[in-house]
């Protein structure tokens, strides 16, 4: 969720309102922070800046479920992660840095769907101070993009799946509407909503793992290297790995502490999809995770010697993984955990 908790509450809570400020500066951007202090803006270094923007993580992912809580509970205890938001209908959770988290909002699934993600939301280094930039140039490219909130915008990439250009500090499920101005009064009593429950929503008990980021996200698209090339062109993300050819055909793209894995859509018309996501968790180590994932009633596959596959309570594969794993698999397993050193383990 990454939220800009607290918008200023009251003067009887100091320390939320500084929290909001530190929030705001981190949302503005160190371009902008720098003209409201009357500098001039250090632009991104040139290593690192190729592209229209530059993701620094995967802000969120939003995964529409049949049962949220079950959901929600799942990953608070299996992987450490905290209840930043819940309003009683759907959630955000988060995980890795506290002072730039990232997190799946959990949202309930249309009648009659099957659970899925619905959307990824990129984080944006100084998003509100490139605002412009990257309007025009997606104008330009005659992209349609819509506002969700103040800090992000909503369009789809060239596959046709919808994304999210978003401030590193984010907002909360179900934003876009009350939030379209973010000090109104109606997106404060939206936000209310879901901070005034939090002592009661469960906590992780110590016994499972600590997520510290997305390892990966894969997504499968109609053109593998159109889309590889739209994102490396919209978002500065670095290319680790490219084979053109079946069984694995995949490119992996790296940007902060993320991988995004694009695979071959199996759907008719190429129409995109995420496959599964993994998480890096804390202090890896391929026989303790295999060992509690049994020990919690988990079928868990090898998938390299750095992660394990098994299934959420809504049946979406995920991976617990170790450090590295997107590197490991490209260039020592030829992109497929089957031809790693010594087979899928190894």
């Amino acid at each position: 969720m990454n939220s800009y908790r607290s918008l200023d509450r009251s003067i009887h809570a100091p320390a939320a309102v500084d929290r909001q400020r530190r929030r705001l500066l981190t949302a503005i951007g160190s371009a902008g922070a720098t003209a409201m202090l009357g500098g001039c803006a250090t632009p991104w270094p040139a290593e690192e800046y190729r592209g229209l923007a530059r993701a620094t993580a995967v802000n969120h992912l939003s995964y529409a479920v049949t049962d949220y809580k079950r959901t929600r509970d799942f990953y608070v205890e299996l992987l450490g992660m905290k209840v930043a938001w819940d309003n009683g209908r759907m959630c955000a959770v988060e995980f890795g840095d506290p002072a730039k988290p990232e997190g799946i909002y959990i949202v309930p699934v249309k009648p009659g769907e099957k659970a899925a993600v619905s959307h990824i939301g990129w984080s944006i280094d100084n998003f509100v101070g490139n605002k412009e930039k990257i309007a025009a140039e997606l104008k330009r490219q005659n992209i349609n993009f819509k506002a969700d909130t103040e800090w992000g915008w909503t369009l789809d990439d060239r596959s046709g799946y919808m994304i999210h250009f978003i401030s590193e500090t984010g907002i909360f499920p179900g934003a876009s509407d009350p939030c379209a101005i973010i000090n109104s009064d109606k997106c404060k009593g939206a936000e209310a909503v879901g901070l005034k429950n939090l002592a009661s929503m469960p906590k992780p008990s110590g016994n499972g793992f600590k997520a510290t980021a997305y390892s990966h996200i894969v997504l499968c698209v109609d053109d593998i290297v159109k889309t590889r090339d739209w994102y490396q062109q919209m978002f500065s993300m670095k290319p680790i790995y490219y084979k053109a050819n079946e069984p694995n055909a995949q490119a992996m793209l790296r940007f902060g502490n993320n991988t995004l894995y694009l695979r071959n859509s199996k759907r008719p018309g190429g129409k995109p999809y995420v496959d599964h996501f993994a998480f890096e968790i804390e202090n890896y180590d391929q026989n303790r995770v295999e060992a509690e994932l049994k020990r919690r009633g988990y079928n868990p596959l090898p998938d390299s010697k750095l992660g394990w596959t098994i299934q959420d309570p809504e049946g979406m594969r995920i991976e617990i993984a170790g450090r590295g794993l997107p590197e490991y698999v490209g260039e020592k397993c030829n992109g497929r955990a089957t031809d790693c050193p010594g087979g899928p383990r190894g």
